[in-house]
């Protein structure tokens, strides 16, 4: 579970990171970092591929302080992460993942 929550927080923080450009481009790959374009309120999500569950931006952020891009990246790759609005994510079926104790 852990390494669950790890992956869907650096999510997250790689979604930070796509805020700016230049970064995002250079250091994470295309597929990972390809930032979708969501409704005004349709929040962008992390959803873990495999489990279908998802975090909020807050969460990432939260558990992914302290790392490098560097880190985030691996662990967003390893836990088969990937960013996109809600919508989507509920409607294929994934669940929001309940707040992780702090």
């Amino acid at each position: 579970m852990k390494s669950i929550t790890a992956g869907l927080v650096l999510g997250i923080a790689m979604l930070m990171g796509a805020m700016q450009p230049a970064l995002a481009q250079s250091s994470m790959s295309s597929s990972m970092m390809a930032m979708p374009h969501c409704a005004a309120n349709d929040p962008v999500v992390g959803v873990n591929m495999n489990t279908k569950m998802y975090m909020t931006r807050a969460q990432m952020m939260a558990k992914s302080s302290g790392m490098t891009p560097a880190q985030k990246q691996a662990m967003m790759a390893k836990n088969h992460v990937k960013l996109m609005c809600k919508s989507q994510a509920t409607a294929m079926g994934a669940k929001m993942m309940a707040s992780p104790p702090m």
